[in-house]
This record gives structure tokens, C-alpha cells and sequence, in this order.
């Protein structure tokens, strides 16, 4: 009879040692588990054209003074991204209106982001010092990013709202009038 509560005893001692290691894995499990899905909640969305209503993923790439800059370094604020290269007629009459707005809105939480498609630094550079813009220029050599937005045609210009939602998407030259009736009405007061 002795031998048999011995028995009795080491069972429920082996079945809770096994349960606790089960829980101890099942707790290691859960924790590798939701740090996973916290690192893939916070990397980028890929980025894909633009939808209007959809966030738009994030791209890096480099400023005339050769370092990155990230569409993420712009949460929270209203973006324009004109998307467009100093051979193109329209995109050369656009630039003093978009200069223009840019100076008279940067206060109110908003930036364009010039991203200049297919030439170098030195072309980029020079033009933007010709007409004197002071908005940030980021530079898309091989088109990598201007192929992924399924951009064809210059200029094209991608509204993003302080929200991170694309609020419309616009190919052809922006005049003052419509920066003022597309962009304004998505501006901090």
C-alpha cells in the first residue's frame, strides 16, 4: 500500500511539472507571437499607385544633399508629392506655383515633396536653384519609386493628408487655383 500512494504522489507531481512547462511554452509561444505581429504592424505598407481613400506605402530616397528621406519622416503632416523632371514643359510652369504655395501654407502642417524622376543630383540641383524652391527634393535616378507608383506621365502629383490617406491623385500641371481648391481644404487651420 506504501508503494502505491508513492506512486499516486509522483503522478500528480510529474502532471503539474508538465503542465507547467506546456504553459511555460505556451507563454514563450504567445510572446514571440505578438512580437512578430508587432514588428509587422509597424513596418511600411509596399508601396503600389495611389488610390485615393488608401494609404500610400513609404519610399526612401535620397535629397540633394545625399541623404534619405522617408515619406514616414511626413506623418502627420499634409504632402504633395509632385513627381516631375526639368525637361518637362509643364512641370517647369507648375514649379513657381508650387513655391508659392508651399511659402504661403508650410505653417499650417504642410510640405510638398518634390521627387525629381530619372536625372541626376547636378540637373535636379541646378534647376531647383535656377527657380529658387525651397520646398524638399528627393531624387529618383532609375525610376524604381515613379515605376511602383505607376507614374507615366509628368507631372503627376499625389495628395497625402495629415492622416496618411491618399486624397487625390493628379496628372497635368497644378495651377494656383486648383493647389488652392484640392490642397487647402486638407490644411491645419
Amino acid at each position: 500500500m506504501a508503494q502505491r500512494m508513492l506512486t499516486h504522489r509522483t503522478r500528480p507531481d510529474s502532471l503539474r511539472r508538465t503542465l507547467g512547462y506546456a504553459m511555460i511554452a505556451a507563454g514563450a509561444l504567445l510572446s514571440l507571437l505578438i512580437v512578430v505581429l508587432l514588428i509587422l504592424s509597424t513596418r511600411s505598407q509596399p508601396l503600389a499607385p495611389p488610390k485615393v481613400g488608401a494609404p500610400l506605402g513609404d519610399f526612401t530616397l535620397q535629397n540633394l544633399n545625399g541623404e534619405n528621406v522617408s515619406l514616414k519622416n511626413y506623418a502627420g503632416k499634409t504632402v504633395l508629392i509632385n513627381i516631375w523632371a526639368s525637361w518637362c514643359g509643364p512641370c517647369r510652369a507648375e514649379m513657381p506655383y508650387l513655391e508659392e504655395y508651399y511659402s504661403a501654407h508650410r505653417d499650417q502642417g504642410f510640405t510638398i515633396l518634390a521627387l525629381n524622376a530619372g536625372e541626376s543630383r547636378d540637373t535636379a540641383a541646378a534647376y531647383i536653384e535656377e527657380i529658387g524652391a525651397t520646398f524638399p527634393v528627393v531624387l529618383d535616378p532609375r525610376k524604381e519609386v515613379v515605376s511602383q507608383l505607376g507614374v507615366n506621365n509628368y507631372p503627376t502629383s499625389i495628395l497625402i493628408g495629415a492622416d496618411g490617406v491618399v486624397k487625390a491623385v493628379r496628372i497635368g500641371l497644378l495651377t494656383p487655383e486648383l493647389l488652392e481648391r484640392t490642397v487647402t481644404p486638407h490644411l491645419s487651420r
